[in-house]
């Protein structure tokens, strides 16, 4: 066996360079694609967590602007007391009147030292401005703490303005990282798709293209293609299936090889045969003449000295010529049907080929009792085939209608030749049992028989010789009336 057949080669090497399967392949597919995306998954993701780590301070600075805006609310509203109160009360009612709302503004500074460590220092200012005006009855006392108020209310302006700022700039910040992220999953998205896309594609026209391929060499191989095995590309179950084409092909080649050989051999054994059982019934006719010849030579013999009696029906030299004659053209002809002929189309002479075969298997047993008519046409031309297949052809089929017509009534045989258009048509008619159309439709199968004898090769020979010189044949049978076969053969060679 071919070793590019075999297959052995992969199983020697190293188990990562072993063929991978189709299943293989996906599932190694699969993890790739399952790996990219989680990979990717995993580069957005911690951009997402830089999202939400933005969104946290946002809210974290909205809490911060709204604290501010309530203590900015409440200096203000305390700096107007203060004022309307000035010149209408004492300043110990004054301070008495705002301290609420003092502590309330220190308290709110207290919750924004997380975002400004100097507001713990502008709520101590406040609240000794509260003690010395608590401990003062004096106006100074509600001055400076109107002062303190006054710079407050200046500093948490100014937070104001930075929180609405960094707000801004964080809202920036977050829209440029959704962005970001969203432009980012995206493009891996679209990446991933077109290069595991292409991949498929290119790794599935690749498949459609050799399984294409495959199919079409598998029906070749069928229709009989025996040439160069096809390339094995692959190292998968179609690279598997294709190395089993090539095997399916030299497998058929050799059998072919075989059944041709045993083939010619069983023709070769039945044309033996065949020719052994006309041999001893030309035998059988040639014994006649030998024995009248036999007859008259010793009649001569016997009467040499005297001379002929007058009237004497055997003293007839003329006889031994006749009957000598007769078994000169016998042997000629049995020397004729079973000389090697050759191999290559040549111009026939249809009509002697048509009657020679006639005129040799008559000598038959089989064709006793049977009345065998031939009607051929003088003016047909010449056919370009090969003669020993037309004279094999003929002769099965006469034999074929021979065993038809044993246990027939009427035992009669037609041979007809005439011009039918660019071809001439050999036609065998018999008067035998006939076939039914099952067993006609099938005749001319390969080893389909209904002789308990027989082979099943003759009329699938005949069909195969005469299609092989350009012919074609064709048959047609009724049970109980006969059948006739009709053989057309080329009037003209193929160079014309």
């Amino acid at each position: 066996m071919n070793s590019s057949f075999s297959g052995d080669a992969p199983h020697a090497a190293p188990h990562w360079l072993r063929p991978l399967s189709l299943r293989a392949k996906a599932v190694i597919a699969f993890a790739a694609v399952a790996l990219y995306f989680a990979a990717a998954g995993v580069v957005v993701s911690m951009e997402r967590d830089k999202l939400t780590r933005v969104v946290e301070d946002l809210e974290r600075l909205a809490q911060v602007e709204a604290t501010l805006a309530r203590v900015n609310l409440f200096a203000s509203h305390t700096v107007l007391k203060i004022n309307e109160s000035y010149f209408n009360a004492e300043p110990r009612d004054i301070v008495n009147s705002v301290a609420l709302d003092v502590e309330s503004i220190s308290a709110g500074l207290g919750a924004l030292t997380g975002w400004y460590p100097h507001a713990a220092q502008m709520g101590a200012r406040l609240d000794r401005a509260l003690a010395t005006a608590r401990a003062s009855s004096a106006p100074g006392g509600v001055i400076e703490l109107r002062r303190a108020m006054h710079d407050l209310a200046a500093d948490l302006d100014q937070l104001s303005r930075e929180a609405r700022a960094r707000h801004e700039s964080m809202w920036n910040g977050y829209r440029v990282t959704y962005d970001s992220v969203t432009v980012m999953a995206a493009t891996l998205s679209v990446f991933g798709l077109a290069i595991f896309g292409s991949l498929v594609m290119v790794f599935f026209r690749r498949l459609a293209w050799d399984l294409r391929l495959l199919a079409g060499r598998a029906v070749e191989v069928v229709r009989g293609y025996r040439g160069a095995p096809l390339e094995v590309t692959r190292r998968d179950e179609v690279g598997a299936l294709m190395d089993a084409v090539n095997r399916m092909q030299l497998i058929l080649r050799e059998r072919e090889q075989q059944i041709e050989v045993s083939r010619q051999q069983r023709f070769h054994q039945e044309k033996m045969v065949a020719i052994g059982s006309l041999a001893a019934a030309v035998a059988h006719e040639i014994n006649n003449p030998i024995a009248a010849i036999e007859g008259v030579a010793q009649q001569i013999h016997d009467v040499k000295d005297g001379g002929c009696p007058s009237g004497g029906g055997f003293c007839q030299p003329e006889l031994i010529l006749q009957h000598t004659r007769r078994i000169v053209g016998i042997t000629r002809q049995l020397q004729q049907l079973t000389r090697p002929g050759s191999n290559e189309a040549e111009w026939t002479d249809l009509n002697a080929l048509s009657r020679a075969t006639c005129t040799f298997v008559s000598y038959d047993p089989r064709f006793r009792n049977v009345r065998m008519d031939l009607f051929l046409d003088d003016t047909v031309p010449a056919v370009w085939a090969v003669a020993d297949h037309v004279t094999q052809v003929l002769m099965n089929l006469l034999i074929n209608a021979a065993d038809a017509l044993r246990d027939a009534s009427e035992r009669r045989l037609e041979v007809r030749t005439a011009i039918d258009g660019a071809s001439v048509r050999l036609e065998i008619r018999d008067t035998g049992s006939g076939m039914g159309p099952e067993v006609a439709a099938r005749a001319f199968d390969e080893g389909f028989t209904t002789k308990p004898e027989g082979s099943g090769i003759g009329l699938f020979m005949c069909k195969t010789l005469v299609e092989r010189d350009g012919g074609r044949i064709s048959l047609h049978s009724q049970q109980g009336i006969g059948t006739a076969i009709t053989i057309w053969l080329p009037s003209s060679s193929p160079e014309r």
